[in-house]
């Protein structure tokens, strides 16, 4: 089985732009992604895939491996999809560019994870703390009693109108066989997709099941410059 680890990275974000270029303790967000995921025993190749010279230089100065993947592309998946179409891999690994505590033995599980398992798609999540409940930038999953999400959304969910005192949030990382990930690519971006903002929820709608594994790690995604300074700081004080 051939595994390859790929981190799309994009200098235009609605959010926060130049993210990917954003320091973290005088490292660019995209050198923590890239170093944290690069030595993991199960890939076979790890490269970013971006559009933009900025990153691209970035990625180059640092010693790391990079791609120019131009195109008008809907998200990181499709950005992938393009970039793998042509390429001998089995499984794919999408590794956000905000996820800059990301490391290889957490990437490790989750690819043994998804081989173990034979999945079409697999992705990690943790439980949230009580500041991430109510954010609508941290992502949220319910799930079945085997482990395959049922619904991912920016909102509170389940509702908790009982005795509901645990929430679990999603973290930026998806893995995918071959297969899987071309059928993503030939799907048009799905009703609910287009309404969260959410690229993953294109898979449930069309039937596509996704794996969950969790992680105890502490995990701190990127979407705005507060976060920067949560990630900081967690470094600082671990």
């Amino acid at each position: 089985m051939k595994t390859a680890i790929l981190i799309p990275a994009r200098f235009q974000s609605s959010r926060f732009k130049g993210k990917p270029l954003a320091k973290i303790l005088n490292k660019s967000m995209i050198e923590w992604v890239y170093k944290g995921v690069c030595e993991a025993q199960y890939a076979d190749f790890t490269a970013v895939l971006t559009d933009d010279m900025r990153i691209f230089n970035e990625v180059k100065n640092f010693g790391g491996n990079v791609f120019m993947v131009k195109g008008n592309f809907q998200s990181g998946t499709d950005r992938i999809a393009h970039f793998v179409k042509d390429k001998d891999y089995d499984y794919i690994v999408n590794m956000q560019g905000d996820e800059p505590l990301m490391d290889s033995k957490t990437i490790d599980r989750l690819i043994n994870f998804a081989l173990m398992q034979k999945c079409e798609m697999a992705t990690l999540s943790s439980e949230c703390k009580e500041d991430e409940i109510d954010d609508p930038n941290i992502v949220k999953i319910v799930t079945d009693t085997d482990n395959n999400a049922l619904y991912f959304s920016r909102s509170k969910i389940p509702f908790n109108r009982g005795k509901c005192n645990k929430f679990i949030k999603h973290i930026g990382i998806y893995i995918y066989s071959k297969e899987t990930l071309m059928k993503l690519y030939t799907l048009k971006p799905s009703i609910l997709e287009k309404c969260e903002k959410l690229e993953q929820l294109r898979a449930l709608e069309n039937g596509i099941k996704i794996k969950v594994c969790t992680t105890n790690r502490v995990l701190i995604g990127v979407d705005t410059k507060d976060d920067l300074v949560k990630v900081e700081n967690y470094l600082k004080n671990p």
